[in-house]
């Protein structure tokens, strides 16, 4: 995992902003936006996730990235970074964007705009106990590893969708989470799988 750790932020700046990123082309989805919190330590880059408290209204329980719906008039990015502040009292000027991953849609029915950006650090962490039940911090590296990886094919309007998994010790990041998760580490050429 040495091509991670050596990783600097300019060189991730340029290999997200070297392709545009894909749209998704169905219409009738729910707009929403996400920030993907890239953290330096001195062990390497980490990842920022939250775990969804047991009384948000869907995905109870679950690994994911902050953000949520965008609202009337909003740009996709202040939406990303307003529900970033929400949900992890994390200050605008601790956010500094890198770049932009592809459009995913979900199961459930949204259209997902990934911002990714790298915090200052440390800063301080606020969680809203109404929709945050805890934050995780994980290895960029964990990521590229190909044991922890899983791959499930699941039906969506009568055609093959594959669902990722990430398993983790401490948690399991899945789904749309791990979907945009993985655009990541191919788009910064750290895995060796094309996300479909």
């Amino acid at each position: 995992m040495e091509k991670i750790s050596v990783l600097t932020r300019e060189q991730i700046k340029a290999k997200l902003r070297s392709k545009r990123p894909g749209k998704v082309k169905e219409s009738g989805l729910k707009p929403a936006s996400v920030l993907v919190p890239l953290i330096s330590r001195h062990s390497g880059w980490s990842l920022l996730f939250t775990k969804r408290s047991d009384s948000v209204e869907s995905h109870k329980g679950e690994i994911s990235y902050p953000g949520g719906m965008i609202e009337q008039g909003e740009s996709a990015l202040a939406a990303a970074l307003r529900e970033t502040y929400e949900e992890l009292g994390i200050e605008e000027d601790r956010i500094h964007v890198l770049g932009e991953l592809d459009e995913i849609l979900t199961f459930s029915g949204f259209r997902i705009r990934p911002f990714v950006a790298q915090l200052s650090w440390p800063t301080p962490l606020r969680p809203n106990p109404g929709e945050i039940g805890s934050v995780h911090i994980l290895a960029l590296s964990g990521f590229a590893d190909p044991s922890l990886f899983k791959t499930e094919n699941w039906k969506r309007n009568n055609q093959d969708y594959p669902v990722y998994s990430y398993e983790f010790p401490e948690c399991r990041v899945w789904g749309a989470t791990a979907k945009i998760t993985k655009n990541l580490i191919d788009r910064l050429e750290l895995g060796n799988t094309p996300v479909e």
